[in-house]
């Protein structure tokens, strides 16, 4: 009879102990999804990646595309260090507006993207609206328009995926499906 009840209260106890561990584990991937341990250590990083990358003397390979109802004009300039993409550069207009994206690339990484965008209408003022995301592990750190840390939003995934899109598109050249469709 000892025997039973001892497996009984071995196998509760164990059972027990990997709910702890199951729950720790999910509480730990909550918070490391809302926000990095420590958003201005990270942004420190980003930053000195992006400064890093721009002071490399980098080869540019640059392709044009055009997709009617979508981009005119529009230009993606691939920067490798060696054979690793580091930046990719993505403009173009449609109507009376026009945008610059800037990716950059860590380890194959998506890390940080400026966007700007210029418009108005054909008559009126012209407005500029710049974007930077800051993003680790492909979730979003910090989101600043205008020089105005913002609550970061959808942009922040459609920027994301846009990133890994063009990384993608780098083999194919299929600039069309990557960014219009």
């Amino acid at each position: 009879m000892k025997l039973p009840l001892l497996s009984f209260i071995l196998m509760l106890n164990i059972s027990l102990h990997l709910c702890a561990q199951t729950r720790e584990i999910s509480q730990q991937g909550e918070k490391s999804s809302v926000q990095p341990a420590n958003p201005s250590a990270t942004i420190r990083d980003i930053r000195e990646k992006y400064n890093h990358i721009n002071s490399l003397v980098l080869q540019k390979e640059k392709f044009k595309y055009e997709v009617e109802g979508c981009v005119e004009d529009g230009t993606v300039t691939y920067f490798k260090e060696g054979n690793a993409i580091v930046k990719i550069s993505e403009s173009g207009s449609i109507g009376d507006g026009s945008w610059l994206n800037e990716y950059y690339y860590h380890l194959g990484k998506f890390f940080f993207c400026y966007e700007k965008m210029v418009g108005g209408p054909a008559i009126g003022k012209v407005t500029t609206t710049e974007r930077r995301y800051y993003v680790q592990d492909d979730k979003p750190v910090r989101l600043i328009e205008d020089k105005k840390t913002v609550k970061d939003d959808a942009r922040v995934l459609e920027t994301t995926q846009n990133a890994y899109k063009l990384l993608k598109a780098y083999k194919t050249k299929d600039f069309a499906t990557a960014l219009c469709r």
